[in-house]
């Protein structure tokens, strides 16, 4: 059967930058399609039918033109804007970091249902709720778990021995932590994690609740940075780049202590 020349689906604006004079190319995760990329014509004239609802975090209801290409955005009518989220200048960079991170792990034409609601119920949350570090390191796990990525604290990944109490070494290679037998026929640099930020890790990783109806406990800074490292260089690794949303968060971080 063939598609649809028009077609419609709910969505997140991730991402635009500028085609063209007047137009934009425009990334979104929507909810039946994964990933989709699309130009926006004229949205960049003075009056342009699409107004705001084009702008990133903005949960849309699209409908959309099949082109040669690159399909074209017909209509677009904004579900929900976020505006709390958006008029506190730390939220917004957690916000544009998540986007980021969903732009990065989706693939085009690919739906991920569970990525999707991830996405959608922390915007949801950082909406109503001022942004917390541990919150977005609980949105990072959830989203490699959603992915397929989801790194194993529980067993060594080298052995697949149950990890003892104790210091670990992680292995981004292997996504996970090893046990010390193991750790020490690994030439390679593993990051160490200490047996408090495993133990904040685990409880993480076994959080199955919405995330936004998770009750998120207080934890020592100590714990908090150590997974901070951990998580943002497995991420890394695993996307094989820099996200540029980081250096942001580091900024507005740095200008709230």
């Amino acid at each position: 059967m063939t598609r649809s020349r028009i077609y419609q689906t709910t969505a997140v604006v991730l991402r635009y930058r500028p085609l063209g004079e007047t137009d934009r190319l425009i990334n979104f995760y929507t909810k039946s399609l994964g990933r989709v990329t699309a130009v926006a014509k004229g949205v960049r004239r003075p009056g342009s039918r699409f107004g705001g609802t084009l702008e990133p975090l903005n949960l849309v209801q699209l409908s959309l033109a099949r082109g040669r290409n690159l399909d074209n955005v017909n209509e677009c009518v904004t579900i929900n804007s976020f505006e709390g989220l958006k008029a506190d200048l730390t939220t917004i960079a957690q916000g544009i970091y998540l986007a980021e991170l969903v732009d990065a792990f989706s693939d085009d034409w690919a739906a991920n249902v569970d990525l999707f609601s991830l996405l959608v119920d922390s915007l949801n949350h950082m909406n109503l709720h001022k942004g917390m570090d541990l919150f977005i390191r609980i949105f990072e796990l959830k989203l490699l778990n959603c992915s397929g990525f989801g790194p194993e604290f529980e067993k060594c990944v080298g052995c697949s021995m149950a990890l003892e109490p104790g210091p670990y070494g992680f292995h981004f290679e292997y996504g996970g932590a090893l046990c010390v037998d193991c750790e020490s026929e690994e030439e390679i640099f593993l990051t160490k994690i200490s047996l408090d930020a495993m133990k904040l890790l685990r409880w993480i990783q076994r959080q199955n609740a919405n995330i936004s109806e998770i009750n998120i406990p207080s934890v020592s800074e100590k714990s908090l940075r150590e997974i901070s490292v951990v998580m943002r260089d497995y991420l890394k690794y695993v996307v094989e780049r820099d996200l540029r949303a980081t250096s942001f968060l580091d900024e507005m971080r740095f200008k709230s202590t």
